[in-house]
């Protein structure tokens, strides 16, 4: 199941992928294809509009000085106009946007137009003059050169600009056609993706379907085993309610055996204390770990060891300690003392009839973390149990010993809700070892904690 949901969110990724590169080259065709048709439209065109009637103008100009020189009176007015046109035209030139090349053409143009205007001038002073052979000499030899050199400028600016168009509409063609065939070629992808993702979303409602029988079954035998605790719960709270009605029946029938009967009964009601804890205690273990906790190993550990030497000593054992780091873990004082808790008396109602009586607790630092291990001399684990040891309602065999099975469960759950890692393997003195693993706190950690919860 998780190969095909892998590759359905490969596929979905894919399509996705596609689609974002689809808007990505379109958008990037766009922008070129905007660059080059602006060339065009706002460039390129005007350029060669406004250089060829610039040029046009010229040779009016030139014709009209001819025909004032001739004796023609409105031809000098229509030189000045044409004058004042070329001059307006230039000015248009200039106002249009340029690259480096136009840039110096139409320096050219600038500079040769003076030099003609000036030779149209002398031109017509010289007729004026009644000199008009010496005027005629002057447009042949300064005003026809003149105009030609500035006709070839405005032609070389005109046939540039034709180059920058057709160049800017090669690359629209070459852009569109690049376009159209990447578009293709991803909704080919596309459809093949779509096709791989329909296989993909099949299979995966398959195993789905699959998945929710299991899940079924699996809730029908956690349903069982509520049963089955919840007779078990019923039987170990009812033995010693039993006890205690046994007790006040005593005390009803022989008044003088009151003290021992309210002993016995005291007892019993405190071991269903104890039952009742222990569930409350397991419910209580899913809460998130506290933010920036810390606790001290060497201060809890050793204090917990003190206050479970009496029980010790009702067991005959000896409850033992080896050199603890001086260092702290990333959890609150009470997750160390639930988890170091269970495993220690754990570890003291299971020695059963072992000749040498210990539990051992130590720990050490490793890789920015603290290993600890609680070692007993007891029979040990059932090789058939394993980690199912650490699931809830779950007990060895055999131990006489009274609970629900809640204590290396909730063990379990305080361990991995703080990111930590536990086991059990068999001990060196052929008993049990558990392990469990925190992750070491750091300075930051200490800082960030308030007053209150520090453990010195």
């Amino acid at each position: 199941m998780t190969t095909s949901i892998r590759v359905l969110a490969v596929a979905f990724v894919a399509v996705v992928a596609a689609y974002f590169g689809a808007m990505l080259l379109v958008q990037r065709s766009v922008r070129v294809i905007d660059t080059d048709a602006a060339r065009i439209s706002r460039d390129a065109a005007p350029d060669i509009r406004v250089i060829s009637d610039l040029r046009a103008e010229l040779r009016e100009m030139h014709a009209r000085v001819i025909e004032a020189i001739e004796g023609d009176d409105e031809a000098r007015d229509e030189v000045e106009e044409s004058r004042r046109s070329v001059d307006s035209l230039l000015a248009q030139a200039g106002a249009l946007p340029t690259d480096e090349r136009e840039a110096v053409l139409l320096g050219k143009l600038r500079s040769a137009l003076p030099a003609f205007e000036q030779a149209a001038e002398r031109a017509l002073e010289q007729a004026r003059a009644g000199h008009r052979d010496r005027a005629r000499q002057t447009v042949r030899r300064e005003l026809r050169p003149l105009g030609d050199a500035a006709s070839l400028v405005a032609q070389d600016l005109v046939d540039y600009n034709v180059v920058v168009a057709e160049s800017a509409a090669q690359r629209i063609e070459a852009v569109r056609y690049r376009g159209s065939r990447i578009a293709w070629q991803l909704a080919t992808l596309c459809a093949l993706l779509a096709a791989v993702a329909a296989f993909a979303t099949v299979r995966v409602m398959r195993q789905v379907q699959r998945v929710q029988q299991q899940h079924n079954a699996l809730m029908q035998r956690k349903a069982e085993e509520l049963e089955e605790f919840a007779a078990r719960v019923a039987h170990d709270i009812l033995s010693p309610l039993s006890s205690v009605s046994m007790a006040l029946s005593v005390i009803q029938r022989h008044p003088g055996q009151s003290r021992e009967a309210l002993d016995r009964a005291h007892a019993s009601l405190s071991r269903v204390r104890g039952i009742v804890d222990g569930l409350f205690e397991f419910a209580r273990v899913g809460a998130a770990p506290e933010a920036g906790a810390r606790t001290e190993v060497r201060a809890v550990a050793t204090g917990l060891v003190e206050e479970l030497r009496p029980f010790a000593a009702q067991r005959q054992a000896i409850l033992r300690i080896d050199d603890l780091p001086d260092c702290a873990v990333a959890c609150s004082p009470g997750v160390l003392l639930s988890v170091l808790g269970n495993l220690l008396r754990n570890g003291l109602k299971y020695l059963g009839k072992a000749e040498t009586r210990q539990v051992l607790l130590r720990a050490r630092r490793r890789r920015g973390r603290v290993l600890f291990e609680v070692e007993d001399t007891g029979p040990g684990i059932p090789a058939q149990l394993g980690t199912r040891i650490f699931e809830p309602y779950i007990r060895g065999p055999d131990t006489g010993a009274p609970g629900l099975g809640l204590g290396l469960a909730t063990v379990k759950r305080l361990v991995e809700s703080h990111r930590g890692s536990l086991g059990v393997r068999a001990g060196a003195r052929g008993g049990a070892l558990f392990w469990f693993e925190l992750d070491e706190a750091s300075a930051a950690d200490d800082a960030s904690q308030p007053e209150h919860l520090r453990t010195a």
